[in-house]
């Protein structure tokens, strides 16, 4: 009896054993060499056998494949690499250690150079053994295989001494029950995550519904109603707010439809071309900003990725911090507010010298939610790639509450946010 103390990886309970994977099975890995090459195979017939390949482990499908031998040579060289329903063919070489147990309506034939054939003793159940065996093979074969881009399996005599857990047959049998019943819950657990995951955005989309609608936030009699503040804008300005003839929704009675275009002015970027002339990595260049520099997860642009020289801004659009911009091509209508001065190209359009009637946050939240992305999806231009136009967005519809209704409405919605996100958050 040998002392393999020092080689066990962990300890075991008592009434178990550790073995080695030479003492529980027999393996046999594929011919090597000119033993089996491409000249050898010929068409199917009565008197070929089939030659099974790597991806019949890969994909669990014993039908797989279309290369055969004759039987004249099978019967001369290759009946070593038979295999047998209940073997099991591993794969050896690239994707090391998936498995595959032959089914019995297979037809007679043998391994390829990637696989290898495992007869495993039935003293020992094939579940457990596999779901041991797939853990030892591919972390062992990462150690010590053969090969840098692609991995084999280890030598076969390195691959035999691996060491194996081994409890008794019925014990083996509840762990495979309880594994599989965890895994049950993990799977389960799996779905219901992307549940969450599109009921959590669903739950957004709806709060900024019921925001746009009046119906997130109480109205306060106290408030002073919509229209008298755009009067008094429209006073200092000298010009008129445009009234909406047909209103798209129902509204409470503080709050005032209204088009974009009298709440700020609206206009497209433009890109000084051609652009490779005005990069540049100085210092001292204007924040050349593009959706690029965006985030899907944040409302805000805080630095751009390049520079242009200043000659360029007369040929661009240059926009603020504080500045309102969305996104008029491809993913059109993605709002984000500036924290950066900048010039922007012309997949942008900006909404410049907002009114003081109209707070940035709920602008942002009005222009994210399903009714106005609609609306501008309406409006696009473009049969295959849709572009909003300045004209066309200043003439959208929007509805326009109290200031201090707007205050409210966009707290409500970020503290409902944060629960939403801590929730998603978690789900990673």
């Amino acid at each position: 009896v040998k002392d393999i103390e020092d080689e066990i990886p962990f300890e075991v309970p008592e009434g178990w054993a550790w073995c080695r994977l030479r003492n529980i099975g027999e393996y046999k890995k594929g011919p090597f060499g000119s033993s089996l090459t491409k000249s050898m195979f010929v068409p199917k017939s009565e008197n070929t056998v089939k030659v099974y390949e790597q991806k019949n482990a890969i994909q669990k499908d014993h039908s797989l494949g279309e290369y055969y031998i004759t039987r004249d040579y099978f019967e001369s060289q290759m009946q070593s690499f038979e295999v047998f329903p209940g073997d099991i063919l591993v794969s050896c070489a690239g994707t090391i250690g998936e498995t595959y147990i032959l089914p019995d309506n297979i037809e007679q034939g043998i391994i390829n150079q990637a696989l290898m054939k495992m007869k495993i003793t039935s003293l020992i159940n094939t579940d457990y053994f596999l779901m041991f065996f797939d853990h030892i093979l591919k972390e062992e074969s990462a150690n010590n295989g053969k090969g840098t881009a692609i991995k084999n399996i280890p030598p076969f005599d390195i691959f035999k001494n691996f060491l194996f857990p081994l409890p008794s047959y019925s014990e083996q049998k509840r762990i495979i029950e309880s594994v599989n019943n965890i895994f049950s819950i993990i799977d389960n657990l799996e779905n219901n995550k992307s549940d969450l995951q599109s009921l959590i955005k669903n739950t957004k989309s709806k709060i900024l519904d019921l925001a746009i609608h009046g119906k997130l936030v109480p109205q306060d009699p106290n408030d002073e109603p919509a229209e008298e503040l755009l009067k008094r804008i429209a006073t200092s300005d000298n010009r008129p707010y445009e009234k909406v003839d047909e209103e798209p929704f129902e509204i409470p009675d503080s709050w005032k439809w209204v088009k974009l275009n009298d709440l700020a002015e609206i206009a497209r970027g433009g890109s000084p071309r051609p652009i490779q002339d005005y990069i540049t990595e100085d210092k001292d260049g204007i924040n050349w900003i593009k959706i690029g520099d965006t985030s899907e997860k944040s409302k805000y642009i805080t630095s751009s990725k390049e520079k242009i020289k200043p000659e360029g801004k007369k040929h661009s659009r240059y926009v603020h911090a504080g500045d309102f911009l969305l996104t008029n091509s491809m993913s059109f209508g993605r709002p984000y507010i500036l924290k950066i001065d900048g010039c922007i190209h012309d997949g942008w359009l900006v909404f410049a010298n907002i009114k003081e009637c109209l707070l940035q946050d709920y602008l942002y939240y009005a222009l994210s939610s399903a009714y106005i992305y609609e609306t501008f999806s309406n409006v696009a231009a473009g049969s295959t790639v849709k572009n909003l136009k300045s004209d066309t967005v200043k003439q959208v519809d929007f509805p326009l509450p109290p200031l201090s209704e707007q205050k409210r409405i966009v707290e409500a919605i970020e503290n409902m946010y944060e629960v939403l996100d801590q929730i998603q958050n978690n789900l990673v």
